[in-house]
């Protein structure tokens, strides 16, 4: 008990190492990462919005955007050209406005003012052409003729100041993202061996426990008597599979019980007297030597008779108790029927897991092949539906009877549930295993004492050679397969699992002799 303890705690400090270096990389993190949005949504933005404001304002005002309509409206004189020219003025008074009030410095409101001065004088001399059109283009040209070498000049002059700020914060970018993630590789070169070496321990120790745990849960279930662990006040802090067996209580319903509660009511303030003055000391005892008839109350099955061994140990400052129970009334009669059905006095499946996998190892041993016939009652639903489940169950029970009489002594004859059965044939090979099936369905056939008289049976078989030594889950597998054939390819035959032998197929209403 102190070593699990101490293991605990050495568990519970590396996670705890673990967890807080975790925490404090990730807030370290956080923290850069806001930093460097923070310092690209401050200025970032702004800088970026302006480049594409001064970008669009060249491409609306210059000689692809409003210069360009304008000169076309004075030579075409085609109204169109005058729509696109003031669309275009538009525009550019917008991308104007908008640098005024994000770009700053005496010197750009200087230059955005000398090209809103350059655009609305050209706007006055595009409507001056308009109301003017009965000028000959050339005098009219000559009228509207603007300058606008200053408003060019301002324009390359807004494109030096904004675009190199752009590209220094850019770089400004780019050195702060370096200098963050130098200092994550540096935290990570330090956190991550502890993080390593505290996962291993970590995950070392409790694999330790757990294989401890494990183990000692396999020894508990291991034993065929039951195991109660009891601390000293009597409560049960854990029990066995057995023991939930014996007594009929769940390891959760035991769990929240006291072993009084186990005995009959009339013994249980002795009990519980004797419990205590036995659980004083170290030591231990067998019941038997004291009382000869001892009974311990079940939750389904009343009082039954038990042996009964204690172990009384001091366990840090408390008694702790083991008991162990052996049901005796009932060894016997339990023995049988957890391995026969109760309707046919066949094997069931449980018996069927043990006697299949040691008929598999003699037949290895032995180099003999082994066949699984597994047998289905045709239509049995109906026979339920028609006549009710008491006559389905003289039915199953005939076709017990019938495998018994024509199976080999040595053959081991299982009800799989329902309507199934299942012949466990060691030493009977494909071919063998064949012959063995027809011959069962042709006398179950032609059977006149049958009831039904028209119940016949699909077959189906699996073999695990000699050479094969097939699991008990693939042998079982490939039968259930080849029962499947036989259903559906119209019932009372037999089918082989191996696609290599040849399956005998006859249909109910076909000659059986």
């Amino acid at each position: 008990m102190k070593k699990l303890s101490f293991n605990f705690i050495i568990v519970t400090v590396l996670t705890l190492t673990v967890n807080i270096s975790l925490i404090v990389f990730t807030v370290l993190q956080i923290n850069s990462t806001d930093a460097l949005q923070q310092s690209w949504d401050g200025t970032a933005t702004i800088k970026v919005v302006n480049a594409i404001e001064l970008a669009e304002l060249e491409r609306n005002f210059g000689y692809v955007g409003f210069i360009h309509h304008f000169k076309n409206y004075i030579i075409r004189r085609d109204p169109a050209f005058f729509d696109l020219a003031e669309r275009r003025y538009v525009k550019s008074k917008a991308s104007l406005a908008q640098l005024q009030n994000t770009l700053i410095g005496t010197n750009s409101n200087q230059h955005i003012n000398i090209i809103l001065e350059t655009l609305e004088l050209y706007y006055q001399k595009l409507l001056y052409a308009r109301d003017n059109q009965h000028l000959d283009i050339a005098e009219l040209d000559e009228r509207v003729k603007v300058d606008d070498s200053r408003a060019q000049m301002a324009l390359e002059t807004l494109r030096l100041e904004v675009l190199p700020k752009l590209k220094a914060l850019k770089s400004q970018t780019a050195l702060t993202t370096k200098q963050i993630n130098q200092r994550n590789i540096i935290l990570l070169t330090i956190l991550l061996p502890i993080l390593l070496i505290s996962s291993l321990f970590t995950l070392k120790l409790l694999r330790k426990e757990y294989r401890s745990s494990r183990q000692l849960n396999t020894i508990l279930n291991l034993s065929p008597d039951g195991i109660l662990y009891i601390d000293e006040h009597g409560k049960i802090i854990r029990s066995n599979e057995s023991a939930s067996s014996i007594l009929g209580y769940s390891a959760e319903e035991l769990s929240e019980m006291t072993v009084e509660q186990l005995v009959p009511e009339q013994l249980r303030a002795e009990h519980k007297n004797s419990r205590m003055q036995f659980m004083s000391k170290n030591q231990s005892l067998s019941m038997e030597q004291r009382h000869k008839n001892l009974l311990c109350k079940t939750k389904d099955r009343g009082e039954i008779e038990v042996a009964i061994s204690l172990a009384n140990k001091l366990i840090g400052k408390h008694f702790h108790t083991v008991c162990m129970i052996k049901d005796k009334t009932v060894h016997k009669q339990l023995t049988i029927e957890a391995t026969t059905d109760h309707l046919t006095g066949l094997l069931n499946r449980r018996a069927f897991d043990s006697a299949l996998e040691i008929e598999l190892q003699q037949c290895s041993h032995r180099q003999q092949p082994l066949s699984l016939i597994l047998i289905d009652l045709d239509n049995f639903k109906l026979v339920n539906d028609e006549y009710g489940h008491e006559m389905g169950d003289k039915a199953l029970v005939f076709l017990a009877n019938f495998l018994k009489s024509h199976s080999r002594q040595y053959d081991h004859i299982v009800r799989w549930g329902g309507d199934e059965f299942i012949l466990i044939c060691p030493n009977l090979g494909p071919k063998d295993s064949l012959q063995f099936a027809q011959r069962l369905r042709k006398q179950f056939f032609n059977d006149e004492s049958k009831w039904p008289e028209h119940q016949t049976l699909s077959i189906g078989i699996h073999t695990s050679l000699a050479d094969e030594n097939l699991s008990p889950k693939r042998l079982l597998s490939g039968a259930d397969k080849a029962l499947f054939l036989a259903k559906e390819q119209g019932k009372n035959c037999v089918k082989h699992y191996k696609d290599s032998l040849q399956t005998v197929y006859v249909h109910p209403k076909a000659n059986n002799d």
